[in-house]
């Protein structure tokens, strides 16, 4: 990992250099931004429905029903224009921290939980404008970038924390891993499409890649007002244990992914997405949700409240738990924008039927996140 960081940083500074190495002025400084964020958050759980919490070292926890536990995420960003049309960028990550430790349910109350304790490469891509509409873009890729990605729901740090509304969940997005990726913008409509290393070792690339195709309309039904309305398939190519131990089969599906601004204060958001269930615990997911700016002491502020369902699978009835119900997502955030730098959210998620158990209590988890950007 050192030497892909290392390898990456030397490139981007020998180009910046060849122009004129003689250059009484750091070309290097020309079109470079630096910039990150840091997320610390605060939970607490009621009703944790876990015997025998482990980590991700498979340390086992001391039992709690009602833990409180801190997360913390760094996130730092890299962004070289060469110029118009060639643009460098690096994404390094590190966090820790997870209440889902406590919590055994389909989506993570913490969208933004990453518990190894190392930094991670997210994203270190090169990106080239062919032309305003099409580009192309070659390296490490976050393949949520360029699928089902939503104006009011998208974003764990600064919008709704839990995990069910950052994205569809049952999409089994790639992992930061080597990929390409192509995207065409018009006025009216924008195209992507890309091919990741499934399994982000890099052997087997190509019998096993994650591969997107999106497009995204953007239609002006109220005047001045944004509004996309994605459309979108993917598949995860290669074979796949069905549940019963009978045979194969293969990870694909589908879905819409919609935002729509109202009114010059108020925009809402709706998703839904399917995936071939005979594989999955999840077949159906739903959400939707509503957005407003209020006046606040500094700032505008932001209060948003969503609801979705996560449907499991007529396969995975049959084969775990006939009396399977759906799980249910309630979350409502307001985000105190003290600074341009500073935030704070406090936030209510509500979790019924956690991984489809109506025998499970329904857990509530309050949250405070601080989330500092620069």
């Amino acid at each position: 990992m050192k030497n892909v960081i290392i390898f990456l940083l030397f490139f981007i500074l020998t180009i910046s250099f060849s122009k004129n190495i003689y250059a009484q002025k750091f070309e290097i400084l020309n079109g470079l931004t630096i910039g990150g964020g840091i997320t610390m958050v605060l939970q607490n759980l009621q009703n944790s429905n876990v015997s025998e919490p482990k980590n991700t070292d498979g340390d086992l926890l001391e039992p709690n029903k009602t833990p409180t536990l801190g997360q913390y995420s760094i996130d730092l960003t890299v962004k070289k224009n060469f110029d118009d049309n060639n643009i460098a960028y690096i994404h390094l990550d590190i966090g820790k921290g997870d209440i889902g430790y406590y919590l055994d349910s389909y989506a993570n109350v913490n969208g933004d939980a990453n518990d190894k304790g190392v930094v991670t490469l997210k994203e270190a891509w090169f990106k080239h404008k062919f032309n305003k509409e099409f580009a192309m873009s070659v390296g490490i890729l976050d393949s949520d970038k360029a699928l089902d990605e939503n104006a009011y729901a998208n974003d764990e740090k600064t919008q709704f924390l839990g995990e069910m509304f950052k994205n569809s969940i049952n999409i089994d997005f790639a992992d930061h891993a080597f990929g390409l990726k192509a995207a065409y913008k018009t006025d009216f409509a924008d195209f992507a499409v890309q091919y990741i290393d499934a399994r982000n070792n890099s052997e087997d690339i190509i019998k096993y890649g994650f591969v997107s195709v999106q497009i995204n309309f953007k239609p002006e039904f109220i005047d001045d007002m944004d509004g996309n309305y994605r459309v979108f398939g993917w598949t995860n190519i290669g074979d796949y244990e069905k549940f019963d131990g009978n045979g194969k089969g293969k990870d694909y599906g589908f879905g819409i992914s919609f935002d729509q601004q109202f009114m010059d204060i108020f925009g809402g958001f709706a998703r839904y997405s399917w995936k071939n269930g005979n594989i999955a615990s999840g077949e159906h997911t739903w959400s939707l949700g509503l957005q407003a700016e209020v006046k606040g002491i500094i700032k505008k502020d932001v209060v948003a409240v969503a609801y979705g369902q996560i449907i499991p699978s007529n396969y995975y009835k049959d084969y775990f738990n006939k009396n399977a119900k759906s799980e249910n997502h309630l979350e409502v955030y307001y985000n105190w924008k003290i600074t341009d730098y500073l935030g704070v959210s406090p936030d209510f998620q509500m979790v019924e039927n956690p991984y489809f158990n109506e025998n499970d209590d329904t857990a509530y988890v309050s949250s405070i996140r601080i989330q500092v950007s620069f």
